[in-house]
């Protein structure tokens, strides 16, 4: 008891020595409470769509909004947060209105491609939100009949735009089917020759376009002098594109369909004439033809033409993507140091990471290999337990996931980070996997970046998934990478023995090229945020991705 008490007074006397000197360090961490954005009400908004996952607010306005003067009516945020306009750097209040001026001061009347309009949301931290606004002016420019080859080529920065059309149509007589070049509040003058104006000019009374034709077009304050041109061509396909991917190619041409049947023709880069293949199940559209190259073969060269009729446009090549595989995605390589496992051939997580590390802090390894029948297809598996007790952070979920894990006693939820560096682009992901589940104890923890009280009483849900991100150029994983594509299963049925399961990944930009990979399998869906059901245990094994047109 003395021992005890002389303990105890040293322990005293310590702190009060560290206040007399002012060095007490405080190591208790900030709560964590997300920024977000609820609602936001902005006039002549078409849309407006809000993802706290990536912070972004995409808005689309209506083509008669000034978009120097975008008046926001109202907003909602986390509640005791603040938010500022990073352009202007004025704290905003709910209880006010504001105009947002998206050319940025500009001189030209555009959203700026390059000058990110954001906001940020103040909480205990800092976050960023991003104003992606667009405007849908549907400028036209189409002639009647069959004059026209392809699409019209519209400069919307120079104020220009031409037509084409075949050499046997004369340009003394172009007849107009359509000419728009502003917003539906616009009106459109006629500058003649002799420099004579006519006002609100109906664009179907002008036909000689041996010259291009002057007009003038005013909306708001603004008066915007177009250019508008027609030219003489003798070949009948003006545009040809390819978007290659590892075993297909999305093909699309424009020309003068109305010339005869329209298709494609293929051949392996340095093939002879006699080469070439027709691309089935071509679509018209219009002046649009396109069609999907099937049966391709991976990071190999390729030309394709448009064909209209007897007419043969220039050859394009282009060359497939590779069709990068993800190293151990059948998880048969693991590697043991001391109490943990990693599911690499090193002792680290040096592709595929685990939360193992801090679960060993404690008690034994949750996410570990097994083999033999009944445990695995094939070869090793993975077996991803969800356990309970644990100091800190109460539950631990069993989990896989590509990218790193580096424990922080700080704040657990920031110890793991997703994502590996990855290019390709897959359709599927495949594999196999079974589940137990159990009932679910916990909502989660302080750490926890959201809370799932429904959960709490009902059976947990195991979760498969997989995304394809875009860093932007960063090394390390943003707050809100851009998702190119996903794909995901959550299961909280027992499936004793193991199902196969096939996830087709759906592209939010087909044209888009990822810089990363996000694959995860976990025993618990929201494990990341410390919810879940102590004895849930799913087991995964052979994954693989698959990279056919379907």
């Amino acid at each position: 008891m003395e021992n005890r008490y002389r303990k105890v007074v040293a322990g005293a006397a310590g702190m009060l020595a560290m206040l007399a000197t002012g060095c007490i360090k405080n190591d208790i961490p900030f709560e964590i409470v997300p920024g977000n954005i609820t609602e936001m009400d902005i006039r002549g908004a078409e849309s407006v769509e809000l993802s706290n996952s990536d912070r972004t607010i995409d808005v689309v306005l209506a083509d008669t909004v000034d978009l120097r003067q975008v008046f926001l009516n109202d907003f909602r945020i986390t509640p005791d947060s603040r938010i500022i306009n990073n352009v202007t750097g004025q704290e905003l209040d709910t209880l006010d209105s504001y105009y947002l001026d998206l050319t940025q001061g500009s001189s030209v009347y555009a959203i700026p491609e390059d000058k990110p309009y954001t906001f940020t949301v103040i909480t205990y931290q800092d976050y960023v939100w991003t104003l992606k606004a667009s405007q849908n002016i549907e400028r036209v420019f189409t002639l009647a009949g069959s004059q026209q080859i392809g699409e019209a080529k519209f400069s919307a920065t120079g104020y220009s735009v031409v037509a084409y059309v075949p050499e046997s149509v004369p340009l003394t007589g172009i007849d107009i089917q359509e000419l728009k070049l502003g917003p539906s509040n616009a009106t459109m003058d006629w500058v003649q020759a002799d420099g004579t104006v006519v006002e609100n000019v109906d664009p179907k009374t002008v036909h000689d376009f041996t010259l291009p034709q002057h007009f003038i077009v005013k909306f708001l304050d603004i008066t915007q002098e177009w250019t508008v041109s027609v030219e003489q061509s003798a070949q009948y396909i003006t545009e040809m594109s390819v978007n290659p991917w590892a075993k297909f190619a999305y093909l699309k041409a424009q020309g003068l369909t109305s010339a005869g049947d329209c298709k494609f023709q293929l051949r392996k880069a340095g093939a002879g004439d006699d080469a070439w293949t027709d691309v089935p199940d071509v679509t018209v559209d219009g002046v649009t033809f396109t069609a999907v190259a099937k049966g391709l073969e991976p990071g190999k060269n390729y030309e394709v033409r448009g064909v209209i009729g007897e007419n043969y446009g220039d050859a394009t090549a282009f060359t497939t993507e590779a069709a990068a595989e993800v190293a151990n995605l059948n998880f048969d390589t693991w590697t043991q140091k001391g109490k943990n496992w990693f599911p690499n051939a090193d002792a680290a997580n040096s592709y595929w990471a685990t939360g193992n590390e801090g679960v060993t802090i404690y008690t034994a390894a949750n996410s570990v290999p097994v083999e033999g029948a009944g445990n695995a297809v094939e070869g090793k598996a993975a077996r991803l337990e969800t356990i309970g007790k644990v100091p800190l952070v109460t539950i631990a979920a069993g989990n896989l996931f590509t990218g790193i894990y580096k424990t922080n006693l700080g704040n657990p939820s920031t110890s793991a980070t997703m994502g590996r560096p990855y290019t390709s682009r897959p359709t599927h992901l495949r594999g196999w996997y079974k589940y137990t589940p159990a009932e679910v104890t916990t909502e989660g923890n302080k750490y926890s970046p959201a809370k799932h009280p429904d959960a709490v009483g009902k059976l947990d849900y195991c979760t498969i998934y997989i995304r394809l991100e875009d860093w932007g150029g960063a090394t390390e994983r943003p707050a809100n990478p851009t998702v190119i594509a996903r794909a995901g299963l959550e299961d909280n049925q027992v499936v004793s023995e193991y199902k196969q399961f096939d996830l087709k990944l759906e592209y939010d930009d087909m044209e888009a090229k990822p810089t990363h990979i996000v694959i995860v399998a976990s025993s618990s869906r929201y494990g990341e945020d410390f919810c879940g059901g102590p004895g849930s245990v799913l087991y995964v094994d052979q994954f693989s991705l698959g990279f056919d047109y379907d």
